[in-house]
């Protein structure tokens, strides 16, 4: 487990209770994204949890953390724990998102439409109430400006709320050690900055899935691909095979990006690249 990353390379793993000084030759940093919180009246209430918490203990850990959930957000994430949710015997009383539209894949949309849960768009949670955990949730309207209508709220009962409002990628280790990073608003925020080869501002260092810009698994793993490529041809290895790899990793990674989904993101890592070239 690397625990440090120093701003000359060396890195600090610990492993089975000893710690020891590494000097490798690249880094590649892949932390990862922090899903993001939502602050509203009660939202300190045993029973509001983000969605990962939510999937992690239903997936891994085989506890259901309640019995009636209302889902904050209509991406992807949000939209396949409500599922999950229903697969682990929960009731959804509502999926909210905040937008006019989902913001997930339809295929996701159309499962948990087929067990009869309402997706309310254009609304947002207005609070929670409940003596010592969550009991009644409230909703309600936004206007044009994505502001709360009090007036027109509607209120469930409920014993969970699962926050799927996005994530933002982990930029710290690579800006704790130099690396210039930039705000992408649709990747996630701050990431560090780095070419089409996933390298940053530091030549040692190189950065891959959502660390790099939060996008769909299929890119990720594309991306980390594309990084271990550039390294093993920086290290000698630039063979026809390793060649056409590359030109294979790019031509998939092209596809993942495509469509009205991926075309946004597309653009937003071409900036990612200007912004490193300055």
């Amino acid at each position: 487990l690397a625990c440090r990353v120093w701003p000359d390379g060396s890195v600090g793993v610990a492993r089975d209770g000893r710690a020891w000084v590494v000097q490798p030759q690249f880094v590649l940093v892949a932390t990862g994204a922090t899903e993001n919180a939502l602050a509203f009246p009660g939202w300190t209430l045993p029973g509001v949890m983000t969605a990962g918490a939510a999937q992690t203990l239903v997936n891994l850990h085989r506890v259901l953390p309640g019995r009636r959930a209302v889902v904050v957000g209509a991406g992807n994430v949000g939209l396949i724990v409500a599922y999950q949710l229903l697969q682990a015997g929960a009731e959804v009383a509502a999926v909210l998102e905040i937008a006019s539209r989902p913001g997930g894949y339809y295929v996701h949309a159309a499962r948990i439409a087929c067990e009869g849960v309402p997706v309310l768009t254009g609304h947002t949670i207005q609070r929670c109430e409940g003596a010592e955990r969550v009991e009644k949730v409230a909703v309600g309207p936004v206007d044009a400006h994505q502001q709360p209508l009090a007036a027109a709220e509607t209120v469930f009962e409920a014993d969970m709320v699962c926050l799927a409002v996005g994530l933002s990628p982990s930029a710290e280790l690579a800006a704790m050690v130099g690396a210039r990073v930039g705000y992408l608003p649709a990747l996630g925020g701050w990431l560090p900055l780095h070419d089409d080869n996933m390298c940053t501002t530091l030549p040692w260092l190189y950065v891959s899935g959502d660390a790099a810009g939060v996008e769909e698994v299929s890119a990720a793993m594309l991306c980390g691909r594309l990084a271990a490529v550039d390294i093993a041809r920086r290290l000698g290895r630039s063979d026809a095979e390793t060649k056409a790899l590359e030109s294979r990793l790019r031509e998939s990674l092209l596809l993942s990006r495509s469509g009205p989904y991926g075309e946004p993101r597309a653009q937003a890592h071409q900036q990612v690249v200007e912004q490193y070239l300055k």
